[in-house]
């Protein structure tokens, strides 16, 4: 079949840095690519052609005019790319189809960002047909309007390039990977940490969403040190040394977090995951046997001091049974096919 996957303008695909929405979307357009389908991809600047044709485009500026023209040159080149494909994969913006909505070329919409209750009244008020909603979590549709109307299709990781480590580096750390803000929790993971005396490496961008500068310099700047290290942005080849050598990986998220992708990274790599019980973690740590959820910072300091009970190969059988790449796209293809057959 040929397939076209529409991604934001921001971050090219595959990611160089921060971009877990990126690295689903690279995953999908490789995996369809070895199953032989043709995948044409618009996506930000340096992203990759898959095959079937890449089409670029790029973010607009604050200026209305800017929006206003990147909106419309968006839905032309979608309109052109979409052209003699059979089923359109949308990871981006709702309101940037309005021309698409106008055909009865099937659209699957993957939301990765919270529900606000409106994007299926959205879609379905302008057509009743050919429209499916793919959420990432059950934690994650249940904020929706319309959760009949969805799938739920978890996150997944390559295992084939995640190493297993079958026991953490010495001297021993915890880990925190993600962007730095209040709601990922990371003056949580230092606190706890400090308090269980383990040092912990941060891994992340300081954000630039308004309070995300400030918030570093109050919460975080100040309390780096030896035992509590910022190394900033990182790579893939960075993240996949970190994760590997990790004793635990800390993920107190104080938000409804549709999916941590980087839970089952660190899974992957046989790293016990201690998390917040909030959103989506029970869906994916399995407390007591591939981490613990936490609702305090003193449960979480418990975790760390008795993380050594799990078992480093359960947490990768786990991965390998319900997040890896094979059981993803299986999942992937089913709904592409039944999207098609529909329209038939």
């Amino acid at each position: 079949m040929k397939i076209l996957i529409l991604a934001d303008a921001v971050v090219p695909v595959p990611p160089t840095t921060y971009g877990g929405t990126e690295r689903v979307v690279d995953m999908i357009c490789r995996g369809l690519v070895q199953r032989g389908h043709e995948v044409h991809l618009v996506a930000a600047p340096g992203s990759r052609d898959y095959g079937g044709g890449l089409t670029i485009h790029r973010a607009p500026t604050a200026a209305y005019l800017s929006r206003a023209a990147r909106k419309l040159w968006f839905q032309i080149i979608v309109l052109r790319a979409a052209a003699g494909v059979d089923v359109v994969i949308n990871h981006g913006r709702l309101d940037y189809l309005e021309i698409l909505y106008r055909t009865r070329k099937p659209v699957i919409h993957w939301f990765h960002n919270p529900l606000n209750g409106n994007e299926v009244d959205y879609i379905t008020s302008r057509r009743k047909h050919g429209d499916y909603f793919v959420g990432i979590s059950q934690s994650h549709i249940s904020a929706g309007s319309a959760v009949s109307r969805f799938t739920v299709v978890h996150n997944a990781v390559n295992i084939a390039v995640i190493p297993f480590s079958s026991s953490p580096a010495a001297p021993p750390y915890l880990l925190f990977l993600g962007r730095l803000t209040h709601n990922k929790g990371v003056h949580l993971a230092i606190n706890a940490a400090e308090r269980a005396g383990m040092k912990l490496v941060i891994g992340g961008n300081i954000s630039h969403e308004a309070g995300g500068v400030d918030y570093f310099n109050a919460s975080i700047k100040p309390r780096l040190g030896p035992a509590c290290a910022w190394i900033g942005p990182y790579d893939e080849a960075t993240r996949v040394k970190l994760v590997a050598g990790a004793t635990a990986l800390l993920f107190p998220i104080q938000w409804q977090e549709p999916f941590g992708l980087v839970m089952i990274e660190a899974l992957a790599a046989g790293v016990p995951v201690i998390a917040s019980r909030i959103a989506s973690t029970p869906e994916v740590v399995v407390h007591g046997e591939t981490g613990f959820l936490c609702e305090s910072e003193d449960e979480m300091v418990g975790a760390i001091q008795n993380v050594g009970k799990i078992s480093r190969a359960q947490c990768r059988a786990s991965v390998e049974e319900r997040f890896s790449e094979p059981v993803f796209m299986g999942k992937v293809e089913q709904l592409i096919r039944r999207a098609v057959a529909a329209k038939s």
